[in-house]
């Protein structure tokens, strides 16, 4: 397959990606996979991407790819991945270009400073494991040392050009709120517990397990736990848990006990409700009221939505800027 190869890089820690390191990595095999850089997948300006860099930057996607997909279908799933993972680096090389153009430099100290944050709370300080690692990425130091101070510079400038950029206002989140309430309704609910008893094949077992319901009933009317209750003589698949339901809407329970849910008051006994093959006595535990929520309990979940939104559109701007203003190459 065109991109076979791929599986190669799942066996090596995605490193220059991100710029991290996993403490306690596994060690690789006695023949160590390396990845081959064989060819061009994009340069802007003078710099390049290799293949080899794009397959790298995706491995950590391929685990869930090989997951989901195989045939024809992996095979276009791994090229979706390979494009994406070549775009986002294209993206870091034309940020990159802007910074350097504005005459931008990250200090050796603040480096250095970062690395040894990163030793300390991923290595709990151990300098010689994390050598260790960096040595089983075929990682030097001083490629390590670039990877994150490009990786600092790139969230610089995103933090100058973006995130600092992305204000809303309490006048913008009201007004999502009110043009999309719909999406804060919240459906009536019931919370429920069951006894069950099967009904009985013949006329004769029919009659003797409706009796016994009847008996259980009276016994819940004259105060017995209902939980107990069902723990000890439901024979309902929710028995251990005291015949109890999580919070539903009535629409989703089983046809025979939805009038129940809907009407039945909360902390009231239903009557024994026959089905085909069973015997119910629902108790309505608590019942949850339809409405919206409330401006104030979704404020931040707005703001933060519409924040997120507005960093991708200010994003995006930018990067279709920087690509006006820079020299892009893609390579098939």
């Amino acid at each position: 397959m065109k991109f076979a190869r791929l599986i190669l890089a799942t066996a090596i820690l995605p490193l220059c990606a991100t710029a991290q390191l996993l403490p306690g990595a596994p060690s690789q095999p006695q023949q160590p996979v390396s990845i081959e850089i064989d060819g061009y997948a994009a340069k802007v300006n003078d710099r390049i991407i290799t293949r080899g860099e794009v397959r790298e930057a995706m491995a950590p996607m391929l685990p869930e790819i090989y997951r989901q997909f195989q045939g024809p279908q992996l095979e276009e799933e791994l090229e979706k991945a390979f494009n994406q993972a070549r775009d986002e680096l294209i993206e870091r090389a034309l940020i990159m270009e802007a910074f350097e153009t504005r005459g931008g430099g990250i200090p050796d100290q603040y480096i250095e400073d970062e690395i040894k944050r990163t030793i300390n709370e991923r290595f709990k300080g151990d300098a010689a494991m994390f050598e260790q690692v960096l040595a089983e990425q075929k990682k030097t130091r001083k490629e390590y040392k670039e990877m994150m101070g490009e990786q600092m510079a790139v969230g610089m400038m995103i933090s100058e050009e973006v995130s600092r950029r992305a204000r809303i206002t309490p006048e913008q989140i009201r007004e999502e709120y009110e043009n999309n309430k719909d999406a804060y309704f919240i459906p009536e609910k019931v919370k429920y517990s069951v006894i069950v008893l099967n009904k009985g094949e013949t006329p004769e077992d029919q009659t003797v397990k409706m009796e016994e319901a009847q008996k259980i009933r009276q016994k819940l009317l004259d105060g017995a736990d209902f939980a107990a209750m069902a723990k000890e003589v439901s024979e309902g698949s929710r028995a251990a848990e005291g015949g109890a339901f999580p919070w539903m809407q009535p629409k989703d329970v089983r046809e025979e006990l939805r009038d129940i849910l809907q009407n039945q008051p909360a902390g009231e006994i239903s009557e024994v409700i026959t089905t085909d093959t069973q015997l119910y006595i629902v108790k309505v535990d608590a019942r949850r009221q339809p409405g919206y929520k409330s401006f104030d309990e979704v404020r931040s979940d707005i703001k933060n939505a519409l924040t997120a939104a507005e960093r991708e559109r200010l994003k995006a701007r930018w990067i279709e800027r920087l690509k006006q203003q820079h020299y892009i190459v893609i390579y098939d």
